[in-house]
């Protein structure tokens, strides 16, 4: 298969896709050419672009689905693999969508690979989607925890209370419940409780102090494409009871 983009009309190799501009953006799920939840990724894509550039974008939802379509059959993307589509959207207005790598499976899945997760104190994000800034910051923050062994950044503010991210929610289990610190009005976020909810466990929104991770039983992120169960916090070994039922009752 080839990775393939779409701008301005042009059907373009992704490599050949350069972002060099300030930008907003959101990755979409697409199985066997099904383009999953795109009316809600294109609202939030738009709100934070008009807050952000003072500006919209024109597409439609059938615009959008048509795009991809073409997309997907140009780069050959086979039809029993999940893959992520993103949009973006820069500050001059230009609207691009890029074809990404396709996962090794079909649907939301558990990450086989779990991360070492370390605290890091970070500033929350102002944003629902992600944007060029906060792409950099999490890739930044990421490699900045590797110096004390770890691999993922489990963020805190300055009270030492952990931070989520609207494409990145953050969830600790301990016995019967699942706790966050915040609800977002996201994809990711609402995908991510509902699977909850249908996994027979109850959601508490409320603050997790950092010095708590140590007593939880799991810690688990959620992106558009998966779930993400870290292996330990510090040395406090880590679980996946809980993260493995909630991926199991994932949907689309």
């Amino acid at each position: 298969m080839r990775l393939l983009a779409w701008i301005d009309g042009r059907v373009v190799e992704a490599s050949a896709l350069h972002h060099d501009t300030p930008f907003v953006m959101q990755r979409v799920h697409t199985l066997s050419h099904a383009i999953y939840r795109i009316e809600e990724h294109l609202e939030i894509l738009r709100y934070d672009s008009e807050r952000l550039f003072g500006f919209a974008s024109l597409c439609s939802v059938a615009d959008a689905q048509e795009i991809i379509s073409l997309l997907l059959d140009k780069s050959r993307v086979s039809t029993t693999l999940s893959c992520p589509i993103t949009i973006r959207l820069n500050c001059r207005g230009e609207l691009s969508f890029t074809v990404e790598t396709p996962t090794f499976g079909s649907g939301i899945y558990l990450r086989a690979k779990r991360f070492e997760g370390v605290v890091y104190e970070a500033n929350k994000s102002s944003t629902l989607t992600q944007t060029s800034a906060s792409v950099a910051y999490d890739d930044f923050l990421d490699r900045c925890v590797r110096m004390f062994g770890g691999e993922k950044a489990v963020l805190v503010d300055k009270s030492l209370n952990v931070i989520s991210r609207p494409w990145l929610p953050i969830f600790v289990a301990h016995r019967t419940k699942v706790y966050t610190p915040e609800e977002f009005n996201s994809v990711e976020y609402r995908l991510a409780k509902d699977a909850i909810m249908r996994a027979g466990f109850e959601l508490v929104v409320r603050d997790i102090p950092a010095g708590s991770l140590d007593q939880i039983d799991e810690i688990f992120m959620v992106d558009i494409m998966s779930v993400t169960a870290l292996s330990k916090i510090g040395n406090h070994r880590l679980l996946t009871t809980v993260s493995t039922r909630v991926t199991k009752k994932m949907e689309l």
